[in-house]
């Protein structure tokens, strides 16, 4: 009886070890195919972020002003109304925007307004185009989607409404 103890527990202690090494190997594997796939992300990554000297990683909107200087060609950008200017500029900026995030947006896309009430002349373009825009918090507002524009409701006319209509 003696000898059969050891041998159990010399067999459940090498099935153990068996089991560790194959889960290792496992996991040695599963490390390797992450640590090949980061190696490529950063071989891929590297070049597109700037170096600290180099220029900005910001990329500058084109204005008039760029394209004449890069082409030689004038270019006249046609006049547009204030709120469709806004909505071009604040385009991706989020679900909400302010007045002041809207008056950045104009000067990033080289149309800012220099007049002194510029807070009070966009807050009213916004306030008077309510198809367009929609007041969401106090001093916030989103652009309308086209799911949210104003739906006409026709009310349902039933047979003998159209009958009493046409005698």
């Amino acid at each position: 009886m003696l000898n059969q103890t050891p041998v159990s527990v010399y067999a459940r202690a090498l099935t153990e070890a068996r089991n560790q090494l194959r889960d290792l190997r496992v996991e040695i594997e599963g490390m390797v195919k992450l640590s090949a796939q980061l190696e490529a992300f950063i071989a891929n990554a590297e070049p597109l972020v700037p170096e600290p000297d180099k220029a900005s990683p910001v990329l500058e909107f084109p204005t008039a002003e760029n394209r004449e200087e890069s082409s030689g060609i004038k270019v006249e950008t046609p006049q547009m109304p204030l709120w469709k200017l806004l909505t071009l500029a604040i385009n991706g900026k989020g679900l909400s925007f302010s007045v002041k995030d809207a008056l950045e947006a104009l000067e990033r896309i080289g149309r800012p307004i220099t007049s002194p009430n510029k807070f009070q002349i966009v807050r009213n373009a916004i306030l008077h185009k309510e198809n367009v825009f929609r007041q969401i918090g106090p001093g916030l507002y989103a652009v309308r989607k086209v799911e949210e524009e104003a739906v006409v409701e026709i009310p349902e006319v039933t047979g003998a409404e159209i009958v009493s209509s046409v005698n």
